[in-house]
């Protein structure tokens, strides 16, 4: 369940982490370059198409023919559980409330070395 979640974050499904980032990205770069933020959005859809292939072949697909057999893995200890925990609830909450991180971002963007970039010099 964990190994989904995180996949899902890390395509940038809304409610995670992820979505907010690349979001904010895209948004970004189509207003300096709007070529460049549909080159972006691909990429992410290829990302996508990746990682959607990777938990096809981890849950779905048929192990190779010549491949040993695999001792089972123990179950996750009890910090195991709750590192992905904290790890899935940090990117959820994130995801769900961006003011958490943004209110920490934004004040640094304001400095001098960021006025050429709001005033579009630097296009």
């Amino acid at each position: 369940v964990i190994f989904v979640l995180a996949s899902m974050a890390s395509i940038g499904l809304p409610g995670f982490s992820g979505f907010v980032a690349e979001f904010e990205v895209l948004i970004g770069a189509w207003h300096a370059y709007p070529t460049l933020a549909v080159l972006a959005g691909v990429g992410i859809l290829i990302g996508i198409a990746f990682t959607w292939r990777v938990l096809n072949q981890v849950f779905f697909g048929e192990p190779a023919p010549d491949a040993p057999a695999a001792a089972p893995l123990p179950p996750i200890s009890l910090p195991e559980r709750l590192g992905a925990l904290l790890l899935l609830g940090a990117t959820v909450a994130v995801g769900l409330y961006p003011r958490l991180l943004l209110n920490i971002i934004m004040p640094s963007l304001n400095s001098p070395l960021f006025d050429g970039l709001r005033k579009g010099v630097l296009r």
